[in-house]
């Protein structure tokens, strides 16, 4: 557990990192998407850069569904780690936000 919290340890950097994090990430998976349509193939789901702002909703997919049980489950083994997920909580609060007032967050 603790090393897949260290994986998606971006989640609980301060803000300025982790959006970096964040759209990097979906540039990669962009160039996938890429790489799939000039094969011919399909696009995988998130993958598909002609569906903007897919990224506040992904994120706040991926903090629910992951990131927060996980880094939940990590402090009640480990109290010490509650800053990180003090982190995650106030970068899910940057995306609910985001999504809630419409705003591209690559801005």
């Amino acid at each position: 557990m603790v090393l897949k919290c260290a994986d998606i340890g971006h989640l609980a950097a301060d803000t300025a990192t982790h959006k970096k994090w964040s759209l990097k990430l979906e540039e990669e998976f962009f160039r996938q998407g890429d790489m799939e349509k000039a094969l011919g193939l399909s696009v995988s789901p998130l993958m598909d850069r002609t569906h903007k702002g897919g990224i506040t909703r992904s994120q706040i997919g991926f903090f629910s569904i992951v990131g927060i049980p996980m880094y939940k489950a990590m402090v009640s083994a480990f109290e010490d780690a509650r800053p990180l997920l003090d982190g995650v909580m106030a970068n899910y609060k940057c995306w609910e936000a985001a999504a809630a007032s419409g705003k591209d967050p690559r801005t």
